[in-house]
């Protein structure tokens, strides 16, 4: 029997495209936040803004390479992923709308990235294979053929 994750093969397809395309789109964050990033001002913007893309590329690649090797943990990385990654969303919107700068295309940035986001987690956690082992009671210390 194959150690599987999903249920469908496609699920599990679209899943790993989809990492791979958030690895990239924060790898590339990452590097060019860094670029910004200043060690003389330890609480900023741009410095929240590279440890919030570090970690969510770091994430983003342990749960590629478990996706990758078929852990049993790959779920519950995908699940810390994608709620680092709202986070991460949430405050950019909350510091849009602090400054007052929120424009009629953030509103559809906004529902787009959150349902994106929402719609990842329901199909991961829908479709995961559920190994489920029933034991029982009266058949205990039977002897069967």
């Amino acid at each position: 029997m194959k150690n599987r994750i999903f249920k469908y093969r496609i699920v599990g397809i679209v899943v790993f495209l989809f990492e791979l395309f958030l690895l990239f789109l924060f790898g590339y964050g990452t590097y060019d936040s860094f670029i910004k990033f200043s060690i003389e001002q330890k609480f900023s913007v741009e410095s929240f803004i590279f440890i919030s893309a570090a970690s969510i590329c770091i994430s983003t690649f342990l749960s590629l390479i478990l996706l990758l090797f078929k852990s049993t943990k790959a779920i519950l990385y995908l699940n810390i992923n994608y709620i680092l990654i709202l986070l991460f969303f949430v405050s950019g919107y909350i510091n849009i709308l602090v400054k007052k700068t929120f424009e009629e295309g953030d509103s559809l940035k906004l529902f787009f990235t959150f349902s994106t986001i929402s719609v990842f987690i329901l199909i991961t956690n829908v479709f995961k294979n559920k190994k489920i082992q029933f034991l029982e009671m009266d058949e205990i210390g039977k002897y069967k053929d």
